[in-house]
């Protein structure tokens, strides 16, 4: 299994796979919230070296940046942050097989911080969506 990690910083996906389940993949017209074919679970893409555009250029902001706290681990809260197209904004995907992730301190925590740094915070959760402000 290839690392999963496309990032510069030391940290790599390890044993998370969030964002193969919470991603949209259009050109695999693979839907948000639904887990990827090629998704090992706990373990990444089986078929990593051919992945599409759209999975080798994103990351989370966890893999992105080493000062986001280990514990916001993605595969830990059940929720990832990723930039968004809209200025001044990110997005939280929430894993909608969790519904109650969104109430947790880790992902309160995460959502406060990221209120801090955007003034709009779009959470994505399956089918339901909400815009949090400043």
């Amino acid at each position: 299994m290839t690392d999963t990690s496309v990032t510069t910083t030391a940290r790599t996906c390890g044993e998370c796979t969030l964002c193969c389940k919470l991603m949209g993949v259009p050109e695999l017209k693979k839907p948000a919230a639904r887990l990827c074919g090629s998704c090992d679970v706990g373990k990444g893409c089986t078929v990593y070296e051919e992945r599409p555009p759209s999975c080798r250029n994103f990351q989370c902001f966890w893999l992105m940046d080493e000062n986001f706290p280990e514990e916001f681990r993605p595969d830990r809260i059940h929720a990832l942050a990723a930039f968004n197209d809209t200025p001044d904004s990110c997005v939280l995907h929430v894993d909608p097989a969790y519904p109650k992730a969104m109430r947790s301190p880790e992902v309160r925590a995460l959502t406060d911080a990221l209120l801090k740094a955007y003034a709009k915070v779009f959470v994505l959760s399956g089918k339901e969506s909400a815009l949090l402000t400043r």
